[in-house]
C-alpha cells in the first residue's frame, strides 16, 4: 500500500486482475494522477510540500517514497513518475506555483544496467519495455533550481 500522498500514474493502471497498461489507459492515468496532484496541492497549499520524484523507470522512485515520505511530514506529497525533462515536469511545477507550495526535484540517479535488472526483478504486469526504458534514458535531463524547483535531491542509486 502507497503511502497516502504518493502519486504515481502507474497506480490507475490497477485492476483486479493486475495493471493493464495500454496507450487509452496511459494517458487516462496520466489525467488522473495530475487531478489527484491538483486536489492534494489544494489541501495543503503552502503548508505542504511536493516531492517531484523523477528519473529511470526501475532505478527506485517508489521505493524512495516509501523509505522516506514518514520522514517528510504529514504534508509532504509525492508525485513519482519518469519526468525525465525539464518538458515533462513543467505542469507539476506550475501547478504547485498556483497554489503557493514549494517543490523539490528528488532525482533518483540510476544507472541503465542498475534499472534494467531491477525492471526485470518486478511482477511481469509491472515490468516496463526494454525500449521505453530507453526512451527515457535518452531525455534524461537532471533537475535543476532553474527550473524552479525549491530544492533538488540527488539519490545515488548505483546498486
Amino acid at each position: 500500500m502507497p503511502p497516502a500522498n504518493h502519486i504515481n500514474p502507474d497506480h490507475f493502471l490497477q485492476t483486479s486482475a493486475g495493471r493493464i497498461d495500454t496507450p487509452e489507459r496511459g494517458r487516462t492515468a496520466w489525467e488522473q494522477a495530475y487531478a489527484e496532484l491538483a486536489a492534494r496541492l489544494l489541501a495543503v497549499g503552502g503548508a505542504g510540500t511536493l516531492y517531484v520524484v523523477c528519473g529511470l523507470q526501475g532505478a527506485g522512485k517508489s521505493t524512495w517514497v516509501r523509505s522516506n515520505a514518514g520522514l517528510m511530514g504529514p504534508n509532504a506529497i509525492f508525485f513519482d513518475a519518469a519526468l525525465p525533462s525539464r518538458k515533462h515536469r513543467v505542469r507539476a511545477l506550475r501547478m504547485a506555483a498556483g497554489t503557493g507550495t514549494p517543490v523539490v526535484a528528488v532525482w533518483i540517479n540510476a544507472p541503465f544496467e542498475v534499472a534494467l535488472r531491477r525492471n526485470a526483478a518486478r511482477p511481469p504486469d509491472e515490468r516496463v519495455p526494454e525500449h521505453v526504458i530507453e526512451h527515457v534514458r535518452d531525455q534524461l535531463e537532471p533537475p535543476s533550481l532553474e527550473e524552479g524547483f525549491a530544492g533538488v535531491i540527488e539519490v545515488d542509486a548505483c546498486s
